[in-house]
């Protein structure tokens, strides 16, 4: 239908077009510059599928003479849940939310390379190829299979997600690269195709860390490219051509590739369907011809990128989010775009093909000038001098605690089933490792999905914890040889247990130690009443059970919580377990409850509280119940003592100002102002000496409480904070900040994932001059398991132990503070368009976690590694009521082997039918004193003939020859079969036993 008043405008246009034709002046189309038929001859309007122009990418790409090589490389970036959830990507519903179908990408992408030879694609994230794999033929399976070995699809990162670098603990990572990685070598990889990923593939995460890029490379890949770094060192970089360099980690080289534009295709140049650029039009006749503009824009892109390039070759990553669901649409584009190009080489100066980042990298390699080194990582990350993403590395703390917990319940689950074998039929750690590997996807453990992704990885990883409960239970009922089923205590944490519920019955708890150490730990069981004795039923000795009356703040929680916490002593031996049987008897007098002392007593006292163990004397504030000083006691540091104090605060989220419209939100930390405001001042609300541990109660207004334990022979001090409802008048981020007397300058020390320490120096960054634009946010850091601060002149230190992700900083000397909560009521305008406002049951979310405290000198400071190892690999507890069980206690560890507080076993699982996985750590870094652990691999677990092992790469995907550069070197230590692991060494191994 055409309007009259456009029919008349166009009647007009003819006429004049008569009447300048006669002039010779006259075209039909846009009023442009077009060049003349002897300017055009790469205008075909008659275009064919064919493939002139095009480039072979396994030509040797030196450079020729003034001409740059441009590899193109189509891509889709699959988000494993975000906007929607897996389940929605995939399938494509929810379109009213994000238009996104993961499997129509695959459909039409493997038409589209079967069409073409020249074609390439990659994939990264097998979470959803494994999906569409199950779905294919067998026709279809060979047909990729082919498309792999000539080298048109390309996996790279392979992992079952992209994870995140800021909030992920390091074993989480390798668990989840190697569920993909090793996945697709059993179910894609046949001889004669290798589907062996070469490259890191981290596009999307924000920022990234030191201790993944070494984890990378020890699985073997040979590059890692990414697309966000702090944009004053982008700058910088682009600047002076350094966007790649070699990334020195772990005595380990990584080539890496710092993306030009982010990781889409050049603006304008999206040939997505969803999207709104013009297609190219090659039709000189059609009024939409748009050759000469779409090809000039895009060699001028070229141009710009490739003068920050040093090697004559340049990639354009041409895709996105969720590209190519229409494959056909922008295959044909892109053809057409690059043929122009192609035509005019020698005056354009490029050369476009089809190429994959593994060829790029080659390439680069070849034709680089030597490469810049680079050590530290790349935190904290900002994209403009008021959008530091740092609040992320807090977000969503109830989900990073739980993805922690998870973490624990799947090894120990691991663990059971290499032992016992893989039940036909029962349960498995199958959807536990699928869930956990979803749950280190960047936009899951880091908080920043919509909130029904969240619950729906809470809710995958609730049914997984469940099967792999199922699979600890039965395993242990099984090994102990119990006649009731055991049950597990999931919400212990509350005071809640369903099966200690009943008040008239005795209860067997069944205590699995996952760590490959001896040790003794303090339990918490929640009860009805005190009418219970406690049996070691291994020893046959009473033991000693301590009594505590469940606080009122978690009563506020969760109104089932039981009146009475049960304290139990377990003395656990090295991965296995322990029995203790809690005896009912009523009519004995009831075992005491820990008792607090009387408020008047204590107020009545002018000194302070004084709390002694074996390592600690602290000091205690009468009324506020604050801790004031602490001395450590061990030899040598006798008297040795710093005063402390801790105080929770909150910054008001900043909702944009003057400076900047900027909001604090799921991903981004600005506050309003740049000093913290107090909380207001506690309130010691009760004093519980115990034989175990002394225990001060605090209050900080209506909704912030903490228990602070000091266990009588522990190296650490207990702080246990309960944060929640933050209320909703406005945002607020809130934190703990400890504050000391030791001099530690402007100086702290963060964990990498869990492993190496990393200096961190307040506004300054190690390769490049930084201007911090936000003082607070531009210096917090993410820490996953420890943060330090030290005093180099007194050689004495502070370690804060945390029990999930959380964002620190050291702002002044002497001091940390970490994030424990936040509340953000406007979102801050990255993609996810929800502001970070968490409820449940009608009211925000409450939290609670543990910090531990660990106070020494300098030259006790490796223990922290240990203490982190027992926080990281909680004790397993199931239940059961009634009988005894046949075998109370056992180890799966051998007694030949040697205990070693730093030798982990990391991983014990099935790899197959008939083999088992092993990865052996040495936990110590060199500089905190580690030296060569050596483990005999014939004499490490219990009860089993070692028949053979091969050494592969860490992921566990390859032999280990094609991970390290000199295997001959690798191995020089070795001797038969006992390994040696150097410091902070990892090495996998698959096992057979006899």
């Amino acid at each position: 239908v055409v309007s009259t008043q456009s029919t008349g405008r166009h009647m007009m246009l003819i006429r004049v077009c008569l009447l300048l034709a006669l002039l010779g002046a006259c075209y039909t189309g846009r009023w442009a510059d077009v060049p003349s038929a002897a300017d055009d001859d790469d205008v075909d309007i008659n275009h064919s599928e064919g493939t002139p122009g095009r480039y072979n990418a396994d030509d040797p790409v030196t450079p020729h003479a003034g001409i740059i090589n441009v590899h193109v490389v189509p891509h889709t970036h699959d988000d494993v849940g975000w906007l929607k959830t897996v389940d929605q990507y995939y399938y494509g519903t929810h379109n009213d939310i994000y238009r996104g179908g993961v499997q129509y990408i695959l459909d039409t992408v493997i038409d589209e390379l079967l069409k073409d030879g020249n074609k390439t694609f990659i994939y990264v994230e097998m979470a959803f190829f494994k999906r569409w794999w199950d779905e294919q033929n067998t026709d279809m399976k060979n047909t990729v299979r082919k498309l792999v070995k000539g080298g048109q699809f390309e996996f790279v990162n392979a992992g079952w997600c992209m994870n995140d670098e800021a909030s992920v603990h390091y074993t989480a990572t390798i668990d989840q690269m190697s569920e993909g990685m090793v996945w697709l070598q059993k179910e894609v990889g046949v001889p004669g195709v290798d589907v062996t990923p070469n490259i890191a593939w981290q596009i999307d995460p924000f920022g990234h860390s030191s201790a993944h890029a070494a984890l990378v490379a020890q699985m073997g890949l040979k590059g890692l490219f990414f697309a966000r770094m702090d944009y004053q060192d982008y700058n910088k970089r682009k600047a002076n051509k350094d966007l790649e360099y070699n990334w020195y980690v772990e005595d380990r080289n990584l080539f890496t590739g710092v993306m030009y534009r982010h990781y889409n295709e050049p603006p304008g140049y999206d040939f997505d369907q969803r999207r709104e650029n013009a297609p190219m039009v090659r039709n000189r006749n059609s009024p939409e011809y748009n050759m000469p503009s779409r090809v000039a824009g895009f060699v001028k892109y070229m141009n710009e990128q490739s003068s920050h390039y040093r090697s004559g070759n340049i990639m354009l990553t041409m895709g996105g989010d969720f590209c190519y669901q229409n494959a056909r649409m922008y295959f044909k584009n892109l053809d057409i775009l690059m043929d122009a190009v192609n035509k005019d080489s020698a005056k354009n100066g490029f050369k476009m093909f089809y190429s994959t980042p593994t060829k790029y990298m080659n390439a680069v390699i070849k034709g680089a000038d030597l490469l810049q080194n680079k050590t530290d990582d790349l935190f904290p990350y900002a994209n403009d001098p008021h959008s530091y993403w740092t609040g992320y590395f807090t977000s969503r703390p109830g989900l990073k605690r739980y993805v922690r917990d998870c973490n624990n319940v799947l090894q120990a689950c691991k663990q059971i089933e290499a032992t016992i074998g893989v039940r036909k039929g029962g349960p498995t750690s199958e959807k536990l490792r699928y869930a956990m590997a979803v749950a280190q996807h960047h936009d899951a453990v880091s908080g920043t999905s919509k909130q029904h992704v969240a619950d729906d990885y809470a809710q995958r990883l609730a049914i997984g914890q469940t099967e792999c409960e199922g699979v600890i239970n039965m395993g242990l009922k099984k090994l102990a040889g119990l006649t009731h089923n055991l049950q597990s205590c999931r919400m212990a944490n509350e005071s809640v247990c369903e099966v200690t519920r009943n008040e008239n019955s005795s209860y067997t708890i069944i205590v699995y130690n996952p760590r490959n150490l001896p040790r003794v730990e303090y339990l918490r069981i929640p009860l009805v009443h005190p009418h219970y004795s406690l049996l070691d039923v291994a020893s046959g000795r009473r033991e000693h059970i301590e009594f505590v009356r469940t606080s009122k703040e978690t009563k506020n929680i969760n109104p089932s919580a039981l009146p009475l916490v049960g304290v139990i002593k377990a003395r656990l031996p090295p991965l296995g377990y322990t029995s203790y049987m809690l005896n009912l008897d009523l009519d004995t007098p009831r075992s005491p409850i820990r008792k607090s002392w009387h408020r008047s007593k204590i107020l009545n006292s002018a000194e302070p509280l004084v709390v002694e163990s074996k390592v600690y004397k602290i000091e205690f504030d009468i009324d506020t119940g604050a801790m004031l000083r602490i001395t450590n006691k061990l030899a040598g540091l006798s008297g040795v003592s710093d005063k402390i104090t801790q105080r929770y605060m909150q910054y008001t989220s900043n909702t944009g100002d003057k400076i900047s419209n900027q909001p604090s939100g799921a991903y981004i930390f600005r506050p309003k102002t740049q000093k913290a405001d107090d909380l207001g001042t506690p309130t010691l609300t009760d004093f519980i000496p115990g034989e175990y541990a002394t225990e001060i109660w605090q209050s900080f207004g209506n909704w912030i409480s903490q228990v602070t334990r000091v266990y009588y022979d522990k190296m650490y001090i207990e702080v246990e904070w309960t944060v929640g409802p933050i209320p909703p008048d406005h945002g607020r981020e809130i934190i703990t900040r400890y504050e000391t007397t030791l001099s530690s300058g402007d100086t702290f020390y963060t964990d990498s994932n869990g492993r190496e320490m990393v200096k961190r120096v307040l506004n300054k960054q190690p390769t490049y001059d930084v201007n911090v634009t936000e003082p607070v946010a531009g210096n917090y850091y993410p820490v996953n398991s420890r943060a330090t601060i030290r005093d180099e002149k007194r050689k004495m230190q502070l370690t804060v132990l945390n029990d999930r992700s959380q964002g620190a900083a050291s702002l002044a000397s002497g001091q940390m503070e970490f994030m424990v909560h936040r509340r953000c009521l406007k979102d801050d305008r990255r993609g996810v368009a929800e502001p970070l406002n968490e409820t449940a049951n009608g009211r925000g979310l409450i939290v609670r976690g543990k910090h531990w405290l660990f106070y020494s000198d300098l030259q006790s400071y490796h223990l922290h590694r240990d203490i982190g190892l027992d926080l990281f690999y909680s004790p397993v507890v199931a239940v059961t009521s009634g009988n005894e069980p046949e075998t109370p206690s056992r180890s799966f560890y051998s007694t030949k082997a040697a205990p070693n507080p730093y030798l982990n076993l990391l991983t014990y699982q099935p790899f197959n039918d008939t083999a088992t996985l092993i990865r052996l750590e040495n936990t110590l870094h060199v500089s905190e004193g580690g030296t060569n652990i050596s483990v005999d691999l014939a004499n490490l677990i219990a009860d089993k003939k070692l028949k053979a092992f091969q050494e592969l790469g860490l992921a566990g995907d390859r032999p280990v020859k094609d991970t390290v550069e000199d295997l001959k070197q690798h191995l020089e230590l070795d001797q038969g079969t006992t390994i040696t692991l150097k410091p902070l060494q990892i090495r996998t191994f698959v096992v057979t036993f006899g």
